[in-house]
Protein backbone atom coordinates (compact mmCIF):
# COMPACT_ATOMS: atom_id res chain seq x y z
CA UNK A 1 0.00 0.00 0.00
CA UNK A 2 1.00 3.48 -0.88
CA UNK A 3 1.05 5.44 2.45
CA UNK A 4 2.24 8.76 0.51
CA UNK A 5 -0.65 11.41 0.30
CA UNK A 6 -0.52 14.23 -2.41
CA UNK A 7 -1.61 17.47 -1.28
CA UNK A 8 -2.18 19.89 -3.72
CA UNK A 9 -3.05 23.79 -3.10
CA UNK A 10 -4.30 26.55 -5.46
CA UNK A 11 -1.98 29.14 -6.24
CA UNK A 12 -2.87 31.19 -9.25
CA UNK A 13 -6.09 31.72 -11.01
CA UNK A 14 -6.02 31.16 -15.40
CA UNK A 15 -8.57 34.68 -16.32
CA UNK A 16 -10.12 34.63 -19.91
CA UNK A 17 -12.68 36.29 -21.93
CA UNK A 18 -13.63 39.69 -22.26
CA UNK A 19 -15.66 39.21 -18.98
CA UNK A 20 -12.39 38.55 -16.66
CA UNK A 21 -13.68 34.60 -15.93
CA UNK A 22 -12.17 32.31 -14.03
CA UNK A 23 -11.55 29.82 -17.09
CA UNK A 24 -9.09 27.71 -14.39
CA UNK A 25 -7.18 27.14 -11.36
CA UNK A 26 -3.37 26.66 -11.40
CA UNK A 27 -2.49 23.86 -8.22
CA UNK A 28 1.10 23.31 -6.68
CA UNK A 29 1.24 19.44 -5.46
CA UNK A 30 3.83 18.82 -2.64
CA UNK A 31 5.82 16.69 -5.36
CA UNK A 32 6.21 20.44 -6.98
CA UNK A 33 4.38 19.29 -9.89
CA UNK A 34 1.67 22.26 -11.11
CA UNK A 35 -1.68 20.94 -12.64
CA UNK A 36 -4.62 23.03 -13.90
CA UNK A 37 -8.33 22.59 -13.22
CA UNK A 38 -10.27 23.87 -16.60
CA UNK A 39 -13.30 25.41 -15.26
CA UNK A 40 -13.80 26.69 -19.02
CA UNK A 41 -12.58 24.71 -21.83
CA UNK A 42 -13.82 26.84 -24.23
CA UNK A 43 -12.23 30.18 -23.15
CA UNK A 44 -8.48 30.77 -23.97
CA UNK A 45 -6.60 32.06 -20.97
CA UNK A 46 -5.03 35.37 -20.91
CA UNK A 47 -3.45 35.89 -18.22
CA UNK A 48 -2.30 34.19 -14.53
CA UNK A 49 -3.67 36.08 -11.32
CA UNK A 50 -1.33 36.42 -9.24
CA UNK A 51 1.78 35.71 -11.77
CA UNK A 52 3.69 32.67 -10.61
CA UNK A 53 6.76 32.53 -9.08
CA UNK A 54 9.56 31.81 -11.43
CA UNK A 55 11.40 29.52 -8.81
CA UNK A 56 7.99 27.87 -8.50
CA UNK A 57 7.82 27.16 -12.31
CA UNK A 58 11.43 26.52 -12.96
CA UNK A 59 11.04 23.97 -10.08
CA UNK A 60 8.03 22.49 -11.28
CA UNK A 61 9.35 22.18 -15.04
CA UNK A 62 11.17 18.74 -13.82
CA UNK A 63 8.40 17.13 -12.61
CA UNK A 64 5.10 18.68 -14.78
CA UNK A 65 4.04 17.93 -18.32
CA UNK A 66 5.69 20.19 -21.15
CA UNK A 67 2.20 20.90 -22.14
CA UNK A 68 1.20 22.69 -18.94
CA UNK A 69 4.68 24.59 -18.55
CA UNK A 70 4.91 25.47 -22.14
CA UNK A 71 1.19 27.06 -21.51
CA UNK A 72 1.96 28.53 -17.81
CA UNK A 73 5.51 29.77 -19.83
CA UNK A 74 3.09 31.81 -22.48
CA UNK A 75 0.92 33.10 -19.82
CA UNK A 76 3.61 34.16 -17.89
CA UNK A 77 5.46 35.72 -20.60
CA UNK A 78 2.22 37.98 -21.47
CA UNK A 79 1.11 36.06 -24.03
CA UNK A 80 -2.05 33.91 -24.61
CA UNK A 81 -2.84 30.62 -24.58
CA UNK A 82 -3.81 30.03 -28.25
Amino acid sequence: MDARQDEGTAIARLVGGSSSRTVGWVYLWNTFELGVLWLRRDLAPEYIEPPLDPEVLARAKSVTTDEITALLDRLAAGGTAR
